[in-house]
């Protein structure tokens, strides 16, 4: 049986509560600060995350920034009288910075070459939209060469592999010879679709890309003809060439 006054004490509980004085007031607390809502603090983690991003691609920014100085440099004075030191002036940036992001100067040519041939790969990516083995050699062709020609200066000095390693060499001369069976691959297609004339895949790549690997040779930035235009007047000329007499357009 509970004690009496455990019962007393409940059943005057509700009066006490009625009738108890109101507790002494104490001085204001400063109000704690509110968290933040889920979805704001969501968004916290995402500006890290963006600010990660950034970072890498500043970080691709800097190394194409480079890359292009390196380029004008190369092609205005020539490879071997270049130093490192004029590119680092050009970028306004000291020898050691420009080490962080290339070995040596040999390097720097490499990465040049390597840059090229990676729009290469985003101009054979483009190409895949059209509907035929032609269409898909013109949307190719057009692509790669307005890239080349907004990044003229990074792809003007690749016509000599000499002057790289022999291991840098032999891995860009691989992706060069990927390229060329890549393109007989859309000429081969041209012709199984009727988009393309029969003809010789090795002699007509040879033949249309021999021309656009020369661009560099006369192309002026800044000059008569915006990259576009070279562009549209190489693809017309190739395809001019090539195409069957059904596919061309007088």
């Amino acid at each position: 049986m509970p004690a009496r006054g455990a019962i007393l004490g409940e059943a005057c509980a509700p009066a006490c509560r009625r009738t108890m004085p109101a507790a002494p007031s104490k001085m204001p607390r400063k109000a704690p600060a509110r968290k933040a809502p889920a979805r704001k603090r969501a968004a916290s983690g995402s500006r890290w995350n963006d600010e990660i991003q950034s970072r890498q691609d500043l970080n691709v920014s800097k190394r194409v920034a480079l890359i292009r100085a390196a380029g004008r440099a190369f092609r205005a004075n020539g490879f071997h009288i270049t130093s490192l030191d004029e590119v680092a002036a050009l970028l306004n940036i000291t020898k050691p910075t420009l080490y962080y992001y290339v070995s040596s100067k040999a390097d720097l040519l490499y990465q040049c070459h390597r840059y090229a041939l990676d729009l290469g790969e985003v101009a054979f990516v483009y190409g895949r939209g059209g509907a035929t083995g032609l269409e898909r050699l013109q949307r190719t062709l057009m692509r790669y060469m307005e890239l080349m020609t907004h990044d003229f200066a990074a792809y003007s000095v690749l016509s000599d592999l000499n002057d790289l390693p022999d291991v840098q060499k032999r891995a860009i001369q691989d992706r060069r010879r990927d390229f060329d069976t890549r393109f007989r691959g859309l000429v081969n297609e041209g012709i199984a679709d009727g988009s393309i004339r029969e003809c010789n895949p090795m002699l007509a790549v040879a033949w249309f890309m021999g021309s656009v690997n020369m661009i560099h040779r006369w192309y002026q930035e800044g000059g008569t003809l915006a990259g576009g235009q070279v562009a549209a007047a190489y693809t017309d000329f190739i395809t001019r060439g090539i195409a069957a007499p059904d596919r061309l357009v007088t």
